[in-house]
């Protein structure tokens, strides 16, 4: 085995070695010692009390342009002194950052002077909106406007002016990247020095109607050529500035005012579509329309509405080899459902979950307007979503279309949170299938708590039945899961059970009649002084699945070592045994494996290089038994970012399965084209060939922003049979919608 993760392990080595030392900080506390400031510890739960910036009201016009140039910001005092979070935690910023805060009736403004020592090495490669944060240089913050300490609102850009923003709630556990909103910022790069210029305005965030206000705040600077990490209110490993309860505080805002909060986004689609069936290739025009509407029924409450809803511009879903005999997920990538999504998980888990994905998500919005690989048309619905007290409320009500054989259905789903203590909450869901067929619905009830206790200990659990007819008994799902969750020292365990009539319809299920104990430990000890390793990583888990009969499935035992390189690379090792035990046949892309007991042990060798460099990638090799014979899998991955308005990446896996009955191969590239002529106007291409589907695909997308959170695309998508060359599906989409603010 040594002999095979010797040549990876060394290129990886090599790849990741940096070309300069980057400098060790001077003074950084010893392993068990808390890190220091001028000799001072950091008490970070009690630091966040003495970071409080002030928001200076104003009446001049603020020009966003980047330069600071109004005399209103002379009246305004910067939050600065950041601290250290990477390399050497509790240490000042290398580079100092000045962030000034205004206000008038309408805005936010925030102002962030970043200096810089070597302007040259500014890394910027990316311009497109929601840009990959962590490799570029870059400022954030975080807005926890209600100052409940739980959630907030997330604004970043980098020095070329590209816009980030996200939601994140229970204190950084939920996170939103997916979210909206109207915001402008514009960026200016001097000699010593780049200034971002922001302006908020109020209507786009939340708050409450208290005259006087102060809102949670952090601030976050990324230096990307010394991959360092800093935080107006410091924070310890291993949390980020999304962590709202250890941020500090902007007072000073008074007589805030919404206004009616109300936005209306009408849309207008046409195109054409060819779909072919059996040997016939037909083409039917495309052409809908449609409207989205926002609005805020308390500061804190929102009620979204959506008529004729589409999704025509949404990106394709990226194909995945299945060598398992459960089922697959997809992520969810419509706007509507994934805005405030949140608000609607279930049973989350604890950091660093033992045993890995989730077996069961009880509502999962891919079951409404998708039924496998069709598409249901959904005639509307509306979902109201926000905090009432000490309550996050979230109500969703759908209504999708009879299409062929496919009844029509009214899907409902509700969640309630009860927030105590330092963000720990008790809850419960509910889930509703009612189709227009008689007799034909399903329904799931559930509660969930979390409980988080002396800040490093949290528990989670939940309880779950669901009401299908035909199917009564043995139909509940149950979850407890603990962990100690240190900086670098974590331990989980997990229990789980799935009875045989467990049957979530609105959800995702990966196994039923099935019971799962799991535990997982890990260690990533600091190389303090080492200009040049991070950190390493040293974990085990075992993950043990039974019937509900308590007869043996599934064991897998894993143990892992890894390297984590100061520049961002990192290599990662593992092992695994396998215990699998089949009561029933499996057939495997045409081969079968009969029923019996199988033992195998598996190895994999992973490295992704410095992903902020102009060419990176990554490498990865598993092999060992499978089933009753043997498998090798290759994973390539390389992306170019010759300058930021173009980036190209490909990615390629392999596996060859040899077996008792029989051998395959699969394959599966993806390559996608993302040029981005401005901040606002992007073309996007994603094509895909997967041997195991016999498909190949292409989803190209050209999008222009010409007003905020106002789009125009147009869209072409194609998939064909790699085998014939024949055309399956085929369309051309433009869509064409505005938002109006009111």
């Amino acid at each position: 085995m040594l002999n095979r993760f010797y040549p990876v392990a060394m290129a990886a080595v090599l790849l990741a070695w940096p070309t300069e030392a980057i400098p060790a900080g001077q003074g950084v506390s010893q392993a068990g010692e808390s890190p220091t400031v001028a000799g001072n510890p950091i008490d970070y739960e009690t630091a966040r009390f003495s970071r409080i910036a002030d928001a200076v009201r104003i009446d001049e016009r603020i020009v966003i342009d980047g330069k600071l140039d109004e005399a209103a910001w002379q009246l305004a005092s910067p939050a600065e002194n950041f601290i250290q979070f990477n390399p050497d935690p509790g240490m000042p910023a290398t580079e100092g950052t000045d962030v000034y805060f205004l206000y008038d009736d309408d805005n936010l403004y925030v102002g962030a002077i970043c200096y810089e020592s070597a302007p040259d090495e500014i890394v910027v490669n990316e311009l497109q909106k929601d840009f990959g944060s962590t490799n570029n240089d870059g400022i954030a913050f975080v807005l926890d406007t209600l100052n409940n300490r739980r959630s907030g609102f997330i604004f970043g850009t980098n020095p070329a002016g590209a816009r980030y923003d996200s939601q994140t709630d229970n204190d950084g556990s939920a996170m939103n990247v997916n979210w909206d909103g109207v915001w402008e910022v514009q960026v200016t790069v001097e000699e010593d020095r780049w200034i971002a210029e922001f302006m908020i305005p109020f209507k786009t965030v939340r708050f409450t109607t208290a005259r006087s206000q102060e809102w949670g705040l952090n601030l976050r600077r990324r230096v990307r050529r010394k991959n360092e990490d800093s935080h107006w209110s410091p924070l310890p490993r291993p949390y980020n500035a999304t962590r709202t309860s250890m941020a500090g505080t902007l007072q000073g805002l008074e007589d805030l005012r919404q206004g009616r909060n109300l936005k209306v986004k009408p849309f207008a689609v046409g195109g054409f579509r060819q779909v072919r069936d059996q040997n016939t290739l037909s083409t039917d025009p495309d052409y809908d329309g449609g409207l989205d509407l926002k609005y805020g029924l308390t500061p804190s409450l929102t009620l979204d509405a959506t008529y004729r809803t589409d999704f025509s511009q949404v990106e394709v879903d990226q194909q995945q080899v299945n060598l398992t005999r459960f089922s697959l997920f997809f992520p969810e990538k419509r706007e509507f459902f994934i805005e405030n999504s949140g608000v609607f998980s279930f049973g989350e888990p604890i950091r660093g979950r033992a045993g890995g994905a989730a077996n069961i998500i009880p509502f999962f919005s891919r079951r409404i307007g998708l039924a496998g690989a069709t598409l249901v048309p959904i005639v509307g619905g509306a979902r109201v979503t926000g905090k009432v007290g000490n309550y996050d409320v979230g109500v969703l009500t759908m209504k999708t279309e009879a299409v062929g054989s496919l009844p029509s259905n009214t899907y409902t789903v509700g969640r309630l949170k009860r927030n105590f203590a330092q963000n720990s909450w008790v809850g419960g869901l509910f889930t509703n299938r009612d189709s227009t067929a008689s007799g034909d619905f399903n329904r799931v009830f559930g509660v969930d708590t979390r409980i988080r206790l002396f800040r490093q200990w949290e528990i989670s659990s939940y309880l779950l039945k669901s009401s299908t007819p035909g199917k009564s008994g043995s139909d509940q799902a149950r979850q407890f899961e603990t962990g100690w969750l240190g900086a670098d020292f974590t331990i989980t365990a997990l229990y789980h059970e799935t009875q045989q009539n467990f049957n979530p319809e609105v959800g995702f299920i990966r196994r039923r009649n099935t019971e799962k104990t799991s535990g997982d430990m890990s260690w990533r000890p600091r190389l303090e002084g080492s200009d040049r390793v991070r950190n390493l990583t040293f974990s085990a888990r075992i993950d043990y699945f039974s019937d509900n009969a308590g007869e043996i499935e599934t064991r897998d035992q894993t143990i892992g070592a890894g390297v984590a390189f100061s520049d961002g690379a990192n290599l990662n090792l593992s092992a695994t045994r396998t215990f699998d035990r089949l009561a029933d046949d499996f057939a495997l892309s045409g081969v079968t494996i009969p029923v019996g007991d199988y033992r195998y042990d598996t190895y994999s060798a992973t490295f992704r290089s410095n992903a902020s460099r102009m060419i990176s990638g990554n490498v990865g090799y598993e092999f060992g038994g499978f089933w009753n014979g043997r498998r090798d899998s290759e994973s390539f991955g390389v992306s170019i970012k010759p300058n930021p308005h173009l980036n190209f990446s490909l990615n390629f896996s392999r596996n060859h399965v040899r077996l008792a009955d029989g051998e395959f191969d699969t394959n599966l590239l993806g390559t996608r084209i993302l040029y981005t002529f401005t901040t606002k106007v992007l073309l996007n291409a994603f094509v895909q060939y997967n041997t195991d589907a016999h498909q190949f695909s292409s989803n190209v997308r050209f999008h222009i922003i010409h007003h905020p959170l106002s789009d125009f695309f147009i869209v072409f998508n194609e998939q064909r049979d790699s085998q014939t060359g024949e055309v399956l599906d085929r369309a051309l989409i433009l869509k064409l919608t505005h938002l109006f603010s009111f």
